[in-house]
């Protein structure tokens, strides 16, 4: 069992700008990264939940593989579906399109119902008595999928949202997973600040997402023109190309079938026939956007440097690399 050490905040305060002295990382996200495992270590340890969740998306990435050199700030959640009532192939059974569009919609609606009425008062409660200092905790607004924690803060930032998003879904395949460990990066200078030797989360593995990500940008390649493309979604390129230069993309390969998997999903759950997911095949998938689409997604990445720590590639560099494996995937036998 990992134990968080109580510290007042202004313990906190110094510890952080000593580690960030001695490891050269912003004080801003070494402090959101010890509440980010401060809360993946109560998800994993401590929840009445805990056996219900599993880790993905890009944090999973950078703290359990260190295979993506930017500050990832949501906490990327797959929740069981059985815990809102379906049982375990359930959501799978054959169904017309119209009731499979009526099924999606009441899956968001139980799960968002779950959050505000159970997940968030014994979130709320349990961390009353883990914590001495002041926090907030609420549902997006905008998202009624996602949990804000805004923890009490010592330092202030411009660049980096100080507070730990939570986006906890049902519909999404907590296959291939895994258990891993984790620690805060402050672990690593100052062990003496907590009791255990690591946080064990269960996640998804990277071959999964490989291909989860390849099919984003297989559907932001076929994007019609007069829509944008979201904010923010220059790093799945980076994390894909990220992934691509491991041993993961190996393995991503020899488990192509995964792709197959991916796609079947995305169309069962996430339909959208501009996307063309029957064309997200090995012999077919695009990876590459439009010459058009490139300006803004440079833009896009430019945004996104400060998250960075450590070397990165240039868009440049990082779009000739997405155009090789586009290829490189499409040698696959």
């Amino acid at each position: 069992m990992f134990e968080y050490k109580k510290m007042s905040k202004n313990e906190l305060e110094q510890v952080i700008k000593n580690a960030s002295l001695k490891i050269g990382v912003n004080e801003v996200i070494l402090e959101k990264d010890y509440w980010v495992c401060f809360v993946l270590n109560y998800l994993f340890s401590k929840c009445k939940w805990k056996e219900a969740f599993t880790f993905k998306g890009g944090t999973s990435l950078s703290k359990c593989f260190n295979l993506i050199h930017r500050f990832s700030e949501d906490i990327d959640l797959i929740l069981d579906w059985r815990v809102i009532g379906y049982s375990f192939d359930e959501p799978w059974q054959e169904r017309s399109n119209t009731n499979q569009d009526k099924f999606n919609k009441d899956s968001n609606h139980k799960t968002e119902d779950f959050l505000k009425i159970e997940f968030l008062p014994q979130l709320e409660s349990d961390f009353r008595d883990m914590l001495n200092e002041e926090f907030h905790i609420r549902i997006d607004e905008s998202d009624l999928q996602t949990v804000l924690f805004e923890y009490p803060k010592v330092f202030k930032s411009s660049y980096v949202t100080q507070v730990v998003r939570l986006e906890i879904g049902t519909l999404a395949a907590w296959t291939p997973s895994e258990a891993v460990h984790i620690v805060p990066d402050i672990q690593k200078i100052y062990p003496m600040l907590f009791e255990g030797d690591f946080i064990e989360v269960r996640t998804v593995l990277p071959e999964r997402t490989f291909w989860e990500k390849a099919t984003i940008l297989h559907h932001e390649a076929n994007r019609p023109e007069e829509l944008a493309i979201p904010k923010r979604y220059a790093r799945h390129y980076y994390d894909l190309v990220c992934i691509a230069n491991s041993r993961y993309k190996d393995r991503a390969f020899k488990s192509h079938e995964l792709l197959e998997k991916v796609v079947q999903f995305k169309q069962k759950f996430y339909p959208r026939k501009w996307a063309k997911y029957e064309e997200a095949t090995t012999e077919t998938i695009r990876l590459m956007p439009d010459e058009y689409r490139l300006r803004d997604i440079k833009e896009d990445y430019k945004n996104m440097t400060e998250m960075f720590f450590g070397e990165y590639p240039s868009f440049e560099e990082l779009m000739n690399s997405v155009l090789e494996l586009e290829k490189e995937i499409h040698e696959i036998k």
